[in-house]
């Protein structure tokens, strides 16, 4: 007598079934991976457009102006175009872009720029740069990098004049990255293939005007509230605004601010074995290649790379920077995300 019990087999076309099959099981995981795993040729050119010229800083003993070369090495990031004289078009663009914002952060960073008149420059950049990016179809959209640039370069403690060497070294960098930009090569998966996606005028000059409201909102509110690095407000304000919806602006806010977390975490491990300025100019070198090859997959992910770069070339370039600032700086980020999305709903609801 056969005591064993019966047990019905699942249909092979059985939803159950198919769930259940290796064949689901392996594609389950590569589509996965396809959509968490980083872009691996932008993150090599835009990590190597820091590599050399953060190398050659190193060498000569001014690992002070990493942060210069940083921000020159963002122009990597722009031109994705299978066409290369597309790319070379847009690179230029946004490399003008980028040195114009950079460059009078740097003119008037003897000034010490600080509270409204600080304010004043990041509507500014963030209006024009937005206008720009919109206008001739630039990719990453926004105003962030531009804005971020012109603030943090524009609060560096400097001399009684404007430094030479962080210029050269940001220029040299941008320069390096539209020379990368022409011999790299993309699929057919590369982002935006056409390289090239304008934004009528009423449209592009109504988002214009909603990123001048918001960092306008932003700098008031840190004014406000009395936070004396108000350039990470500033920045953290506009990052809402790439997104084209109310629901994209709360995720893009989430990511910012969970990427943020993270990050410190990360840079708090990288304090922890007090590592010299030469080990730090690595690390932020090593930093930029996962930044990028995430930017576009996943987000909060690549900010959690990106977090301890900014935080660490700032450090090399003002070496009083304590736990206290970096806390605050964080803090000064979460406030400039909220009044973001804030000040989104308020002054663009329409969804694009």
């Amino acid at each position: 007598m056969n005591n064993q019990t019966n047990v019905p087999h699942e249909p092979a076309s059985s939803p159950r079934a198919r769930v259940l099959s290796p064949a689901f099981a392996a594609l389950t995981w590569r589509r996965f991976l396809l959509a968490h795993s980083p872009e691996i040729r932008p993150a090599l050119r835009v990590g190597f457009g820091l590599a050399i010229p953060g190398a050659i800083l190193m060498l000569i003993g001014h690992t002070d102006l990493m942060v210069y070369a940083v921000f020159g090495s963002v122009v990597g990031m722009y031109g994705r175009s299978q066409h290369r004289l597309q790319r070379l078009k847009d690179q230029l663009l946004a490399g003008a872009m980028m040195l114009c914002a950079g460059v009078s952060g740097i003119i008037l960073a003897p000034w010490g720029l600080d509270g409204w008149a600080l304010v004043a420059g990041g509507i500014f950049w963030a209006s024009a740069s937005s206008l720009t990016a919109d206008r001739y179809g630039l990719k990453p959209g926004g105003s962030f990098f531009p804005v971020f640039a012109f603030g943090a370069l524009a609060s560096l403690p400097v001399e009684q004049a404007p430094s030479l060497g962080g210029l050269a070294a940001f220029t040299l960098t941008a320069l390096i990255g539209v020379i990368l930009g022409q011999t790299a090569r993309f699929g057919s998966t590369a982002q935006d293939p056409f390289g090239h996606d304008p934004i009528p005028w009423p449209d592009a000059l109504r988002r214009a005007t909603c990123y001048a409201c918001v960092v306008l909102l932003a700098g008031a509110l840190g004014i406000g509230l009395q936070f004396d690095h108000l350039q990470w407000v500033i920045a953290g304000s506009v990052v809402p605004l790439a997104a084209g919806n109310a629901r994209g602006r709360l995720s893009r806010g989430v990511h910012r601010v969970a990427g943020t977390v993270a990050g410190l975490v990360v840079l708090l491990g990288i304090y922890y074995l007090q590592l010299p300025d030469l080990a730090l100019a690595l690390a932020i070198i090593l930093l930029m290649f996962p930044t990028e090859g995430y930017m576009t997959r996943n987000y909060g992910l690549a900010l959690s790379f990106f977090t301890p770069l900014i935080m660490l070339m700032l450090e090399l370039a003002d070496p009083s920077v304590n736990a206290e600032v970096l806390w605050e700086r964080a803090l000064g980020n979460l406030l400039g995300v909220l009044a973001g999305i804030l000040g989104a709903l308020i002054f663009d609801r329409k969804p694009r």
